[in-house]
């Protein structure tokens, strides 16, 4: 299209030549390779477009990835007033690119003038409304007292700052100011700072009251970003949750020049208001390397990618901090974010421990020589010598070990800035160091922080799972899913945590198939070890085996959960109970290792010392007399019923009965989260009961509900249906052999829909 013309794009007129989009009643400036976007999606109009083909014509040739076009076409709906979901001008085309469904006209000169005449009214109602609102606006501000400049409060969430600028191209811009705030005045001590990740939920219109609950803080601070040309006008200002009241406000003028410097000023003044004297007696601010404007747009575009933490994602974060770097050789929290990146590249993708650490160390290490006395590079030390110290030297605590310089690095984090992220990372620490009342702590803090994290609930989930709190840990992963409905990997995830069903397994499956390019080469290990472990629990060895023959590596814990399941399936109860012995050697008072070392010495006919295992775990049943119903608890209520199975076989027949009898009535009755396992664990009591006619009854509706085996790492079962040693009453019943049989059909035929869906 030409660009010495005009077009006509519904009420709005482009105009190419100056890179500005108007109507009557405004007018927006945008960036030239914005408009070349526009004017490409213009000349297509009602086509549909790829992505590839925009970038190929705006970018020629040059390297970059799709996230600049989809900032560009952001940039053009806000301009435009337009809605992704429901579109007047622009229409996305998921997995293709864009079109265009607004009309498009060429303005000759007759339209243009005519154009001009009829904005002049508008423009004259605008100036005589601008004057009439500064005059207005002289009055007030003359008998206006300045608002508090003290402000109480214990707690207090920043949101995400407004783009006003005409262009609305500084959402970058506006998002870092935010979370450096949030950053400094994490370092007020005993102000609770609410995580970016749960206050940047909210933006634009929003209830302060409703806010307040949703996050349980005291007072709210958001703002606003203008930009016009290279000055920069920021409106800062403190709500209160309680009445929606504003309790103080602040405008800062700055040019363009020092970002970093206008986010220490803003900084300033609002811990003045909050804790007055504090910078002055006790912080020093800081010397900041220059950065230019495009170098911190690469460094928040990392920022962005690592937290998505998934490896595509990740890989893009490295790639922008890299690009960042290159302008700011010397910004410190660039290199701190792609050690971060590097780290996660072994927590979401398929980096060794070792590779990640050794890319990531030396960034650490960079960013701490330029700033001693950074938190956030601090923790992430913290986490990256972690994880060093679980290949190297294992978790010592002895002086100058790895896990006591790690801890050392988070305690010296959380001084000087009390955030969400360094509890968490600590935690993981903490976990290593079997240390279980501190992780409990530290994670409770980080919610606390960070209330509307999906990722971290997640985390805490898989937490409470390993350490015997199923129930709990399922239930937190539903507040997580609340938040987070939508999120990648959950079929996945979610098999750490419930039970496999036929139904989830054929989910699980078809998300394979959609993202097979995920397991050519399995660029997660995580993500091909749990879809092994599902495939092996129903038979499904070719599925697994497809997945096995591509991963160039296999953990150690997962070369012992198939070590497992091959001695389980094969009777070899004699391997299985030494591996069970081994995990309770490591981890002497963790209730869920003890669970399973009594489920083996049970199912070999070792009841007396699976009584003394699950004693160790759970002491106050030393009296079975005295357990009340009030005792069995979601969590507990799967151990207790093989403390009953276990007390019948030690001829304690009265307290097995007693026991057994509470805990029909505690499962058919509580809250229970797993339904399908409380309807299996129902037929399993009835059976120890000798209640044949009601274990069969429950067994059914389990079968029913899509109960299957289910592989974990070493949790659950390793033995199969037939060989379930709390049913052993059923064997001889008729029945039970028919619900088998009909069972191992449906297996074959779940089996052969994942071959069929799975091409193999």
């Amino acid at each position: 299209m030409e660009q010495n013309q005009q077009y006509q794009l519904g009420s709005w007129v482009i105009c190419p030549r100056s890179n500005t989009i108007s109507n009557p009643v405004d007018s927006h400036s945008i960036d030239n390779k914005t408009m070349q976007v526009l004017l490409f999606l213009m000349q297509h109009a009602g086509e549909e477009v790829s992505k590839n083909q925009i970038i190929e014509h705006v970018w020629k040739g040059t390297v970059v990835a799709e996230d600049i076009l989809s900032v560009a076409v952001s940039k053009i709906r806000k301009v435009l007033g337009d809605n992704a979901r429901n579109p007047t001008f622009i229409k996305t085309l998921p997995g293709v690119g864009y079109r265009l469904i607004a009309q498009v006209d060429l303005i000759d000169g007759q339209t243009q003038q005519q154009s001009k005449q009829a904005s002049f009214p508008y423009l004259y109602l605008l100036i005589t409304l601008f004057f009439i609102l500064a005059v207005v606006g002289y009055f007030i501000a003359g008998d206006k007292k300045i608002v508090n400049e003290q402000i109480n409060t214990r707690s207090i969430a920043v949101l995400p700052f407004d783009d006003l600028s005409s262009a609305q191209d500084k959402q970058y811009f506006s998002e870092g100011l935010s979370e450096a705030i949030i950053n400094q005045l994490s370092a007020l001590k005993p102000l609770k700072v609410i995580s970016q990740f749960s206050s940047f939920t909210y933006q634009g219109n929003y209830n302060a009251i409703d806010v307040g609950k949703a996050l349980q803080v005291d007072t709210l601070l958001d703002g606003s970003v203008q930009a016009m040309g290279e000055h920069v006008r920021i409106n800062v200002r403190i709500v209160s949750t309680q009445n929606g009241q504003q309790l103080w406000s602040k405008t800062f003028d700055s040019d363009n020049a020092d970002i970093f410097k206008l986010q220490d000023d803003i900084s300033a003044a609002v811990q003045a208001v909050i804790q007055p004297g504090f910078i002055a007696s006790t912080q020093k601010i800081k010397e900041t390397t220059a950065v230019s404007a495009q170098a911190y747009e690469w460094y928040l575009m990392g920022q962005y990618h690592w937290r998505q933490r998934n490896p595509e994602s990740l890989l893009k974060a490295v790639t922008y901090f890299k690009h960042c770097m290159e302008l700011a050789p010397d910004y410190a929290d660039a290199h701190v974010g792609l050690a971060i990146s590097y780290a996660n590249l072994h927590h979401f993708a398929n980096w060794s421990e070792r590779k990640s650490v050794e890319h990531a160390l030396p960034h650490i290490n960079k960013a701490l020589a330029l700033e001693p006395n950074s938190p956030t590079a601090l923790a992430a030390k913290g986490m990256i010598l972690t994880l060093q110290a679980g290949y190297q030297t294992g978790f010592v605590m002895t002086e100058g070990s790895l896990a006591q310089q790690a801890q050392s690095a988070f305690l010296q984090s959380l001084a000087l800035d009390d955030n969400a992220t360094t509890h968490h990372w600590y935690s993981a620490l903490l976990k290593k160091l079997r240390d279980e009342a501190q992780v409990i702590v530290h994670m409770n803090k980080a919610l606390e922080l960070n209330p509307l994290s999906a990722p971290l609930k997640r985390s805490f989930s898989t937490y409470l799972r390993a350490i015997g709190k199923l129930d709990s840990a399922q239930k937190m992963y539903q507040r997580a899913l609340i938040l987070e409905p939508n999120h990648f990997s959950q079929l996945l995830d979610v098999t750490h945590i419930f039970r496999h069903t036929q139904a989830s397994i054929t989910a699980i499956a078809k998300w394979q198939a959609e993202n097979s390019e995920l397991f050519t080469h399995c660029s997660s290990d995580e993500y091909c070890e749990q879809l092994v472990l599902v495939y092996l629990s129903i038979g499904a060895q070719r599925a697994a085996n497809s997945i096995l023959e591509n991963m160039q590596g296999k953990h150690g814990h997962f070369l012992n959960s198939l070590g497992l399941i091959n001695y389980g399936l094969a009777g070899e109860e004699e391997k299985v109970l030494a591996i069970m012995e081994r995990l309770a050697l490591a981890r002497p008072n963790n209730a869920r290792v003890l669970f399973n070392l009594a489920t083996s010495q049970y199912r070999l006919g070792k009841f007396q010392q699976a009584k003394a295992s699950l004693l160790r775990a759970y002491p106050k049943w030393q009296n079975a007399a005295e357990i009340a119903l009030t005792d069995i608890t979601a969590d507990n209520y799967l151990a207790m019923v093989l403390y009953g199975a276990t007390l019948s076989h030690l001829q304690e027949k009265d307290s097995a009965q007693a026991l057994l009898s509470q805990l029909v009535l505690f499962v058919e009755q509580a809250d229970i989260t797993d339904k399908v396992q409380a309807k299996f664990t129902l037929a399993e009591i009835n059976a120890q009961l000798n209640q044949p006619k009601a274990a069969l009854k429950h067994l059914s509706a389990a079968l029913a509900m899509g109960w299957v085996t289910s592989f974990d790492r070493f949790d659950r079962e390793w033995w199969s249906l037939a060989s379930n040693h709390l049913l052993q009453p059923l064997q001889q019943e008729q029945e039970f052999s028919a619900l088998l049989k009909q069972h191992q059909q449906e297996l074959s035929e779940l089996r052969k829909q994942l071959s069929d869906s799975l091409n193999l």
